[in-house]
């Protein structure tokens, strides 16, 4: 099992474990945990937090994935900081393939830097640019009514 760390700003957090209540009803594996980072808090303060939490993880645990909402920001200089190859990880821009990924694989995975370069080949992935209506994916009478 990989442990996953969710560090993001404030609440961000928990609309992603909504989200995966979403896809997973039977609920959050207990290898999931939420740390939301709020606007007064110190570094040195949510890193001890963070650390907190690394260690709740049991010690059939094969490591952690941290993973942030925007590169550059307090939670991703903070993960930065807790970074331990072979024990941590993290990746950055926390979008939902991202997240339903590692839900949906982490309990299974033993192997953290394949398991973190999958679940970021999922975001990646996820992503699509749509600048042109499809003509096959349209509801005729919905398209008449636009």
């Amino acid at each position: 099992m990989i442990g996953l760390l969710i560090i993001t700003h404030e609440t961000i957090g928990e609309a992603y474990r909504g989200l995966t209540h979403h896809f997973f009803p039977q609920g959050s594996p207990e290898n999931v945990h939420i740390l939301g980072a709020q606007p007064n808090e110190d570094q040195d303060d949510l890193i001890n937090r963070a650390i907190s939490m690394i260690q709740e993880f049991s010690e059939d645990c094969h490591g952690v994935l941290i993973m942030t909402d925007i590169f550059g920001a307090t939670p991703c200089n903070a993960a930065r900081r807790m970074v331990r190859e072979g024990k941590s990880a993290i990746l950055t821009g926390l979008n939902a393939p991202m997240m339903i990924k590692a839900v949906q694989y982490a309990p299974a995975a033993t192997d953290l830097t394949a398991f973190t370069e999958t679940v970021k080949e999922a975001a990646i992935r996820g992503i699509f640019a749509i600048t042109a209506a499809p003509d096959d994916l349209m509801c005729k009478k919905a398209a008449e009514d636009i």
